[in-house]
């Protein structure tokens, strides 16, 4: 099994007025889409993202999510969590917890977009 989690930080994204969110995550969905994964949208707004059973290239299908969503901008900048959970497709494995957006923004230029504390 294999998904991914992704909250948008609104807050920021409505007081920047640079871009709309309900644009921002129509765009996301469509990623996704394309990869005929299963969305649900948790409690606090995040979505998660399942890999679809049906389809055989599960890994393939979030690469290409993965690298979408890195090489836009406007995601990187008003993204407040990105995680992946996989157990390799093993349902015996534990999820395994990958923290993508802490591990992006210690690189530059990514790390531009960290929020300020």
């Amino acid at each position: 099994m294999i998904k991914m989690l992704i909250q948008l930080d609104e807050e920021r994204i409505k007081a920047d007025g640079v871009c709309d969110s309900a644009k921002m995550w129509a765009a996301i969905d469509k990623t996704f889409a394309r990869k005929e994964c299963i969305k649900e949208v948790q409690p606090d707004g995040s979505v998660m993202y399942l890999g679809n059973p049906n389809r055989d290239n599960l890994l393939a299908d979030f690469w290409q999510a993965y690298l979408s969503l890195f090489g836009w901008e406007q995601f990187v900048q008003y993204c407040s969590k990105w995680k992946c959970y996989d157990n390799e497709d093993n349902d015996d494995f534990p999820l395994a917890n990958v923290d993508i957006l802490a591990k992006l923004r210690s690189y530059p230029p990514f790390a531009m977009y960290a929020p300020k504390s």
